[in-house]
């Protein structure tokens, strides 16, 4: 397809009810997409949409495909329906949006993205903090070289959450509905972050704990990394803090690297980090670090920037900025710190995807909430 074509996409939107639904408007009701269904195990939630958008309810997703035929599938229901329905709407012949995490687990992921090779559409997980100025502004740095080699990252994700927040839904906060607590709901655009500027690790050690909810899975996870270079990384991510924080530090042989909510701080040494330890005559430091005025591209980290560039894609043969095989990235880091917790001991990437399903499934059966 190209950007000449006067017809918008024709969408349909799986889980209309979801919170999450009020975020994905803006980009849904955009000039290249028309709403042709949506869909709702809750009638009222399906009618109420379909009122406002002028287009037929279902409580049957598939009964919605094959009436449809929509170019486009968005799926925005509970963690677990994630992968059998993207998969689903793949084999019909519409490219797939799908909400992180994208699975519960790498192995369904990796199930998804070999419908989506096969079906030959595509398939985008919905990570919009990528499309952040700042984010994009220190990718853009990572791979201009100016950070150097990389030696370290850090990064802090604190989300406070409620024990009401929990109760809203049976499938909250448990192994079956979502597959982990913090690491598989708040965390995802975390650790995709991670991913997205530093590359899979190879390595992970962790330890994961429920230090205040009344939940079954964790509310707070920390874990050392290692990457295939040497790079090591300390991640810690909770809902049991009461402040709301969300840093990374990337530190490298270049400079030093800060990224925050809609902030970016970059500084430079001097001369190269390692060269400078083993050549100087000095005993006491390192090389002096300038200030860096990093210029910030317009745009924000929002929905709305994730449509534009599924629609693009779709249209205009532009890259995903999130495609499936990248999705997967995160959520196997999330199940390899769950599963690192679990052994007590360093887990290696790739995980093994039969043993970590095993170890799900036996949790899952240990479910209290249904």
């Amino acid at each position: 397809m190209n950007g000449q074509q006067q017809q918008p996409l024709r969408h349909v939107v799986i889980g209309v009810g979801a919170i999450v639904f009020e975020a994905h408007r803006p980009g849904i009701t955009s000039e290249r997409s028309q709403i042709v269904g949506v869909c709702d195990i809750r009638e009222d939630a399906a009618r109420e949409r379909a009122a406002e958008f002028g287009c037929p309810w279902y409580l049957d997703y598939r009964e919605m495909l094959a009436e449809q035929h929509p170019d486009v599938a968005v799926v925005t229901t509970p963690h677990y329906l994630h992968a059998e329905m993207a998969i689903a709407c793949l084999r019909a012949g519409c490219h797939v949006l799908v909400e992180k995490p994208m699975a519960l687990e790498v192995a369904e992921a990796d199930a998804m993205v070999d419908a989506q090779a096969e079906a030959k559409r595509l398939l985008a997980v919905v990570f919009q903090h990528r499309h952040r100025p700042e984010v994009r502004a220190a990718r853009r740095l990572i791979r201009q070289g100016r950070i150097g080699e990389i030696q370290r990252l850090r990064m802090i994700a604190s989300w406070p959450r409620t024990e009401r927040y929990y109760a809203m839904a049976t499938w909250r906060a448990t192994w079956w509905g979502e597959g982990g607590g913090v690491l598989m709901n708040q965390s995802p655009h975390d650790l995709d972050l991670v991913c997205h500027l530093m590359g899979a690790p190879s390595r992970v050690a962790a330890w994961t704990q429920t230090r205040v909810h009344k939940i079954e899975v964790e509310d707070t996870a920390s874990a050392m990394l290692e990457w295939p270079n040497g790079a090591t990384g300390f991640l810690h991510m909770t809902t049991a803090e009461g402040k709301t924080n969300s840093e990374v530090e990337i530190i490298g042989t270049g400079g030093i690297l800060s990224i925050g909510q809609g902030t970016l701080s970059f500084q430079e040494f001097e001369t190269d980090a390692k060269r400078f330890l083993l050549e100087t005559d000095e005993i006491w430091r390192g090389p002096a670090l300038h200030p860096v005025e990093v210029e910030l591209e317009a745009g924000e980290g929002n929905h709305a920037a994730v449509y534009r560039n599924l629609h693009a894609a779709i249209l205009d043969g532009t890259p995903l900025g999130s495609d499936g095989r990248e999705g997967r990235n995160s959520l196997e880091l999330a199940n390899a710190i769950n599963y690192s917790s679990h052994l007590r001991s360093e887990v290696t990437l790739p995980i093994d995807r039969a043993r970590y399903s095993e170890f799900l499934a036996e949790l899952k059966r240990g479910s209290t909430r249904r």
